[in-house]
C-alpha cells in the first residue's frame, strides 16, 4: 500500500515536471519563425526585434541570483504559480497586442515568469527524485527542449491557420493553463514531497567552479538563443518559408 502510494506520488510529480517545463521555451522559439510577420505587423526593426529574445534571457540569468532573498517570502509552490501565471499573462497579452512596444513588454513579463520557474525546477527535481536523479533530469531536459522545438514547428502553422501572427505566439497559453491545473491538483503532494530544502550553500561569487560553470552554460545558451532567434529569419531571407524556418529550429 505504501509502495503504491509512493509510486503514485512519483508519477504525479513527474507529470508536473513535464507539464511545467514544456512552458519554459515557447516564448523564445515561437518568435523566430514569425519574425518577418511580426516586423511587418508592428513596424519594429531588427534591433528592437532582438530584444524579444535578449530580454527574457537576461531575466533568466539575473532573477536566480535573487533566489536566496525570494525564498524568504515565497514558497516553492507560490514561485511556480507566480512564474506560470506571468508566462500565461504574457501569452494572453500576445493574442491581443498590435504594437512592438507591447510585444517587448510581454517578452519581459514572460522572461520573468520563466526565470522564477527555471530557478526552482532543477532543485525540486533533485529533491523529489533523489533516488532516480539521472532519469528525472533527463526527462526534465528533454521536456525543456521539446517544448521549444514544438513551439517552433507549430507556431507558424497556428498563425497561418488563424491568419495572424498573434495566434502563433499566444496559443502557448493553453499548455500554461494545463500546467496550472495540474499544479493545483498535485499541490498537496508537492508540499508533502518538499522535505527539507537546502540553505543554498551561500553565494557563488568566490567559488571558482561556479564561475567556470557560469561561463560554460553562458556560452551554450548564447549559441542556443542566437540560433532560435535568427536562424528562421535568415532562412526566410534566402527564400525559405516561415514553416520551414520553424522546422529547421525544431
Amino acid at each position: 500500500m505504501i509502495a503504491a502510494r509512493s509510486r503514485g506520488r512519483g508519477i504525479a510529480l513527474m507529470a508536473l515536471v513535464i507539464a511545467v517545463t514544456l512552458n519554459l521555451r515557447p516564448i523564445l522559439t515561437s518568435i523566430g519563425p514569425l519574425l518577418e510577420d511580426i516586423r511587418a505587423g508592428t513596424g519594429i526593426g531588427y534591433q528592437q526585434a532582438a530584444l524579444l529574445t535578449t530580454l527574457p534571457v537576461l531575466c533568466m540569468g539575473l532573477v536566480p541570483l535573487l533566489q536566496p532573498w525570494l525564498r524568504r517570502w515565497l514558497s516553492e509552490q507560490g514561485g511556480l504559480l507566480l512564474g506560470l501565471g506571468a508566462i500565461g499573462l504574457a501569452c494572453l497579452w500576445r493574442l491581443l497586442l498590435d504594437s512592438g512596444t507591447a510585444l517587448i513588454a510581454s517578452a519581459v513579463l514572460a522572461g520573468l515568469g520563466v526565470a522564477f520557474v527555471q530557478a526552482l525546477m532543477p532543485g525540486l527535481v533533485n529533491r523529489w527524485f533523489s533516488r532516480r536523479l539521472a532519469l528525472a533530469m533527463g526527462v526534465y531536459s528533454a521536456a525543456l527542449m521539446s517544448g521549444g522545438g514544438v513551439a517552433a514547428v507549430l507556431g507558424p502553422r497556428v498563425a497561418e491557420h488563424f491568419g495572424h501572427w498573434q495566434a502563433g505566439l499566444g496559443v502557448w497559453l493553453l499548455p500554461v493553463l494545463f500546467a496550472l491545473l495540474l499544479l493545483g491538483l498535485v499541490g498537496p503532494r508537492l508540499e508533502a514531497a518538499a522535505g527539507r530544502g537546502g540553505n543554498g550553500g551561500g553565494h557563488f561569487f568566490g567559488n571558482r567552479r561556479a564561475w567556470l560553470l557560469a561561463v560554460y552554460f553562458g556560452l551554450i545558451n548564447g549559441g542556443y538563443t542566437s540560433m532560435v532567434a535568427w536562424l528562421p529569419a535568415y532562412y526566410q531571407q534566402v527564400g525559405g518559408s516561415a514553416r520551414g524556418g520553424g522546422e529547421l529550429v525544431g
